[in-house]
């Protein structure tokens, strides 16, 4: 089969032919049609997960991804031959992914069957970025009007919680890069702010001087993620996708920090379904490449390019 691969921590990503997995017990052999690209596909390569996980090489990259289950190993019970699912994929050992044109996975994982309508290309584009921000939303726990501040929510997490806190809502500013402002006040966002203009922090405290209930950083960490919190009111919740908000850092500035570890499961992605089959969810994808264009795709997005998700077709 055709995959995107590793040779070693460190390699630039290239296009494979390997061997086609077969299930073990417990496990299903899905026939992917579409994969999701994550920012935890690059850090797998450059070895993050290194003294966490095992690994497996060739390393298959690759986390998310949507298709049909081809065959199931014994034991198999919540999942059948010709089902259509899509979820995260992610299991030790790590190497085992979905940038390719079949998977293997233990029915255990965070993988539920597509509802009507969420064709793979879609379905690849939700589960690690859609499930982030649904628990996210409802660890913020925010009422309705309460104030939201989403830095770097013209990306895959933000362009979901965006949608999420909105239809709850939860007053959602935004900050992105100043040509997302289309993209995001049609997902729901309350208010735009240009994230690179100078005056990005004064345009903020205009509108709340006695700062916002909540921030959700997508990105920073150290000095660009503390110059953000005067933005919050005093006992406000700053939340991190990337492990920045300790309580050395906000507990002096009188403020609740949330670091967001991604719990993957069925329920989360079944509420994901259940909204987009009653259509207050759009999956914004926005950018479709194919396997060998991948190497190209993931270079792009390390940089910061694209908005909303990019997806690989199988």
């Amino acid at each position: 089969m055709k995959a995107v691969a590793i040779g070693k921590i460190g390699d630039v990503p290239s296009l494979m032919n390997l061997p086609k997995p077969t299930p073990g017990e417990g496990e299903v052999l899905v026939h992917l049609g579409a994969a999701g690209i994550n920012p935890i596909d690059w850090k797998i390569a450059d070895g993050s997960f290194a003294d966490q996980m095992p690994h497996v090489f060739p390393l298959i990259l690759g986390v998310d991804g949507a298709g049909t289950v081809e065959a199931v190993g014994l034991g198999v019970k919540r999942l059948a031959v010709n089902d259509a699912v899509y979820g995260q994929f992610f299991h030790p050992p790590v190497g085992i992914g979905t940038y390719a044109e079949y998977v293997v996975a233990p029915e255990t994982l965070g993988i539920a069957i597509r509802p009507r309508g969420m064709y793979n290309e879609l379905a690849a584009a939700v589960p690690t970025a859609g499930m982030t921000a649904l628990q996210t939303i409802d660890q913020l726990a925010l009422e309705e009007r309460q104030s939201l501040l989403i830095l770097g929510a013209g990306g895959g997490v933000g362009s979901f919680a965006v949608q999420i806190a909105s239809k709850r809502k939860i007053t959602t500013l935004t900050a992105s890069r100043g040509e997302n402002r289309e993209f995001l006040t049609k997902l729901g966002a309350s208010r735009f702010y240009d994230a690179s203009a100078y005056a990005f922090l004064e345009d903020v405290r205009r509108g709340y001087p006695d700062g916002v209930d909540a921030l959700l950083d997508l990105s920073h960490t150290g000095p660009e993620f503390e110059k953000n919190l005067p933005l919050v009111r005093k006992g406000g919740t700053v939340a991190s996708t990337v492990g920045a908000a300790t309580d050395a850092v906000l507990g002096p500035r009188g403020l609740v920090g949330l670091n967001i570890k991604l719990n993957s499961s069925t329920e989360l992605l079944d509420r994901l379904s259940e909204q987009f089959s009653s259509g207050k969810l759009r999956i914004p994808v926005e950018e479709k490449v194919s396997l060998d264009g991948v190497p190209d795709a993931i270079a792009n997005r390390r940089l910061g390019k694209g908005r909303g998700k990019s997806v690989i077709k199988i």
